[in-house]
Parts: C-alpha cells; sequence; structure tokens
C-alpha cells in the first residue's frame, strides 16, 4: 500500500476529544472486537493438524491411561487455548483506506443516537507509520478471504492481519500491539492443568499511546448524516482542543453538495 493512502478513523465525538484532549490513540484488545473469527485460522489449518493430533493423542492413551484425564492435554483443547490467548495479548487501532465510505458512517458512528452521526480523522499511511514509530507497533492492511477454502496461514501474526471476505468493504489497515510476553504467560496458565492458573492476569480492554493528532491529521469530517445542530457543536467543541482550520463537512452531506435534479 502507497504511502500516500488516505486513511479515516470513524469515532464519536467524545472519541475526538479524547484524542486531541489527551494527546492519545486508543487502541482496543482484539478479543473485545463483534467479529468472532478474530484470531481463527483457516480451515486448511485445522485439516493439516489432523495427522498430527491423532498420533499425539494414541500415544497420550497408551502410556497415561492409568492417569486422571486432565482436558487441558488433549492437543485440540490446547491449540484452541493458545489461539484464543493470542487475542487477549494484542490490540489493536482500525483505520480504513481510501475515500470516505458511507457504510463505515452508520457502521462505526452514532452519537445522540442517530445512526452515521460522528466524526473521522483523515490522515496519510505514512503519516501514521512515522507517528507511531516508536511504540513497536506492526502497521498493515488487512486481507480478506474464505476461511472454509485455501492456504493454512503461514506467519505468527496472519490470525490478526485476516478476516473474512464479507467485511472487505472496511478495507482495514491495522495498527497492532502485540504482548509477545503476556502471550506467553497466558498460555502457560492455560495449559498448566491447574484450574485455578487459568485466571492469569488480564491486559485492560484499552491502551492509550502517546500520539500527537495535531501533526498527524490532515482533516477532520463531519457526517453526512449530521444535522445542522450536530454540526455546530462538533465545531465548537472541536475548536475547544483544536484551533486549526482542517474541520470540513462531509462531501456526502447535502448541506455542502446537495442533490441535482
Amino acid at each position: 500500500m502507497d504511502a500516500s493512502t488516505e486513511l479515516r478513523r470513524y469515532i464519536t465525538l467524545d472519541g475526538l476529544l479524547d484524542i486531541f484532549g489527551n494527546r492519545r490513540l486508543r487502541f482496543t484488545r482484539i478479543d473485545k472486537f463483534n467479529d468472532r473469527f478474530e484470531g481463527s485460522v483457516p480451515k486448511r489449518q485445522i485439516d493439516d493438524q489432523l495427522p498430527l493430533f491423532a498420533s499425539r493423542k494414541t500415544i497420550q492413551m497408551m502410556h497415561h491411561m492409568s492417569m486422571p484425564f486432565r482436558p487441558n492435554h488433549d492437543p485440540w483443547i490446547e491449540m484452541t487455548l493458545r489461539r484464543r490467548a493470542k487475542i487477549r495479548s494484542a490490540h489493536a487501532s482500525c483505520w480504513t483506506a481510501g475515500p470516505e465510505s458511507e457504510a463505515m458512517w452508520r457502521l462505526y458512528c452514532r452519537d445522540d443516537g442517530v445512526e452515521g452521526q460522528g466524526v473521522a480523522l483523515q490522515s496519510t499511511l505514512g503519516k501514521i507509520e512515522a507517528s507511531i514509530a516508536r511504540h513497536d507497533l506492526y502497521v498493515a492492511p488487512v486481507m480478506y478471504r474464505h476461511y472454509h477454502e485455501g492456504n493454512a496461514f503461514d506467519d505468527e501474526l496472519d490470525p490478526f492481519m485476516h478476516k473474512r471476505l464479507g467485511f472487505a468493504f472496511e478495507r482495514e489497515v491495522r495498527l497492532l500491539k502485540y504482548d509477545h510476553e503476556h502471550y506467553f504467560r497466558l498460555t502457560a496458565a492455560l495449559t498448566a492443568g491447574d484450574p485455578g492458573a487459568a485466571e492469569s492476569p488480564e491486559l485492560s480492554d484499552h491502551i492509550f499511546l502517546d500520539w500527537c493528532p495535531s501533526d498527524v491529521i490532515e482533516r477532520i469530517t463531519i457526517s453526512p448524516y449530521a444535522s445542522a445542530e450536530y454540526e455546530a457543536q462538533v465545531r465548537d467543541a472541536i475548536s475547544s482542543v483544536d484551533p486549526s482550520d482542517r474541520v470540513e463537512l462531509s462531501v456526502l452531506n447535502e448541506r455542502r453538495y446537495g442533490p441535482q435534479f
């Protein structure tokens, strides 16, 4: 993806005020996203493990028939625990590549209970990458595919950076913060065979990284579904934290470009 590619983050007005007022960028723990497929793998990945796990389970049964059954010694359960632990050890900030998207307004913005009402921060991939370089993040476009067909994943981060093909309209670029140390501690606890140890300390639902939005954001766009009152409220609120002249009304708003009949 070219460094000049436009990226947008669709958020609430309160979210914007937090970013500018506190000069920080919020990341959400990936298991808190709505998509239950976050962190999962393609069917081929499971099929490839069938022979390996089948032979391992046979050996375990032969050598440990006299021992109490411990569920986490089942290779399938252990692998599931490990994969789910990954998404409990990672946070992401999600942006959308390309031009303004009507669908993204409706999906991610609902200020004052109005579907699609909110704001969007616009920058470029190059500026955002430069702004978070010191935070040791992984930044890349999400790849979209069917999970019931195609090859298995071959990289540790692939489960974070793929989504099902039906989500392709999001054109997501993901800023990923992966805590390897937490993942290792968590998997050790979950696979230890001690139910009490499974309650390993969780990372926070959200983390905040120091960030200077005034150096990164090129435009702040007000929703196409914003009423005149909401637009005035947004402009007044933003002026208190960002006195620049970067606020604009969406090109999809009829008050900016009306219909031509």
